[in-house]
């Protein structure tokens, strides 16, 4: 079988993180799931992983498995190059932001907002020329 080669690592990896998403939900282990599919249990753990993308086929065939639409494995894969790593972003800022106390998230929350109000420029206004 052929590699599916890498251009956008940060496709790779939302996909692998909705197909690991879809097999725990199913129930499955890795190895249920490459032999459901006519794969090795380690191409498995590598397109979970985000080093390794699946095949058309592939996908169609765990979105079977699943028993959910093909287009679940791109809900969230964002258009251009800067949203997939804000999206990357936001996800590790979740992350960190799970870990913290309801009174240390909303202390965040406002650091982040007073950090924008701050730093971000306003547009410039255009006077009109009498």
């Amino acid at each position: 079988m052929a590699r599916t080669k890498r251009n956008n690592p940060a496709l790779s990896m939302e996909i692998g993180k909705i197909i690991r998403k879809q097999r725990k939900a199913a129930g499955m282990t890795q190895a249920m799931l490459a032999e459901t599919i006519g794969l090795e249990s380690e191409t498995v753990s590598r397109m979970e992983n985000g080093i390794r993308l699946p095949s058309i086929e592939k996908l169609v065939e765990m979105a079977n498995v699943f028993s959910v639409p093909v287009a679940v494995f791109f809900e969230h894969v964002s258009t251009s190059k800067k949203q997939q790593d804000n999206h990357l972003l936001a996800e590790k800022i979740n992350m960190a932001l799970e870990k913290l106390p309801e009174a240390g998230k909303f202390f965040v929350l406002d650091v982040a907002q007073n950090y924008a109000r701050y730093h971000v420029s306003k547009p410039k206004t255009v006077r009109k020329k009498d």
